[in-house]
């Protein structure tokens, strides 16, 4: 059985005993770590499986082997004729993880899945709330429900610079006018 699973902004074909890096994670050497974002499960009797509604609870279980650093990248800038160079190093934090499970229903749901299925929703305060709070509306919401239902803030717009007209510096010839 394998599966394809999305972590850290790449995609990975991954089956039981694979070893494979990904970005640094912060759980210790020798921890249990779960990959929720499966995107396709084959090999098994059912045949290939992809879609949210089929996938919403399988999970890759695995193994934290170690925590190891990338090679080393040289990345060098340079500006012809302006005696610019400039000399730059990177190494990636990885974490090596080992593959030990690979289940089309998980025990339990993610936590991001979770949290979302705890918080509380419309409806609910509506019927938890009391008559004595309801407005003219009828419908009460707690703060938390109202800070999540807002938009975010946009961010303030840059204030524009006032246009200004050009007017002859001192010295120079404005307008020439008859008679003097």
């Amino acid at each position: 059985m394998y599966a394809v699973i999305r972590h850290g902004g790449h995609q990975y074909r991954v089956s039981v005993g694979d070893k494979l890096f990904v970005d640094r994670l912060g759980a210790d050497v020798g921890a249990s770590v779960r990959l929720e974002d499966v995107l396709l499960l084959g090999g098994d009797s059912d045949g290939v499986r992809a879609g949210t509604g089929e996938l919403a609870k399988a999970v890759v279980t695995a193994k934290v082997v170690a925590h190891r650093r990338g090679r080393k990248l040289r990345v060098m800038t340079y500006k012809a004729k302006k005696r610019h160079r400039r000399t730059l190093g990177y190494r990636s934090q990885l974490t090596e993880l080992e593959i030990e499970d690979i289940s089309a229903s998980g025990a339990a749901a993610a936590p991001a899945r979770q949290r979302a299925a705890a918080r509380p929703t419309k409806a609910a305060v509506e019927t938890a709330a009391d008559p004595a709070e309801t407005a003219g509306d009828g419908v009460a919401e707690s703060p938390a429900v109202a800070e999540a239902e807002q938009p975010p803030a946009k961010a303030a717009a840059r204030p524009r610079r006032a246009a200004t007209k050009k007017t002859p510096a001192s010295g120079e010839q404005g307008e020439k006018t008859d008679g003097a």
